[in-house]
C-alpha cells in the first residue's frame, strides 16, 4: 500500500528567469484517499499561509494547493515546503536568477 505524500510540480529546484516574473508553486497530493484538513506553506521555517505579502495568494483545492507570487523578488528565493495534514510533506528550492545582462 502506498502512503499519501505531497509532490511539488517541477521540484526539487524551481528557477525564476528574472525578478518581477510570476512564481507559481503547485503542490498536489498523491495516494491520498481524503481531502486534507489543511495544507500549510512554509518559507524556510516560517509558515506563510496567514502572513502573505507582496500580493502573494494561496489557493487550496481538494487534492492540493498553490502558492502564487505575481511578481517574484530576490527575497522570495529559498526553500519552500508544502505540509498537508494527511500526507508526507514536499519541498522545493526556489532560485531567482539575475535580470542583469553583462556585455
Amino acid at each position: 500500500m502506498c502512503k499519501a505524500q505531497a509532490v511539488i510540480i517541477g521540484g526539487p529546484v524551481k528557477e525564476v528567469e528574472k525578478a518581477g516574473s510570476p512564481l507559481r508553486l503547485s503542490c498536489v497530493l498523491s495516494h491520498s484517499i481524503e481531502a486534507p484538513t489543511y495544507i500549510f506553506w512554509y518559507h524556510g521555517d516560517r509558515m506563510i499561509n496567514y502572513d502573505l505579502n507582496d500580493g502573494a495568494t494561496v489557493r487550496d483545492g481538494r487534492q492540493g494547493s498553490e502558492l502564487i507570487f505575481p511578481r517574484a523578488q530576490r527575497k522570495h528565493a529559498g526553500n519552500y515546503s508544502c505540509v498537508p495534514s494527511n500526507a508526507k510533506q514536499a519541498s522545493v528550492m526556489v532560485i531567482i536568477l539575475s535580470s542583469k545582462v553583462f556585455f
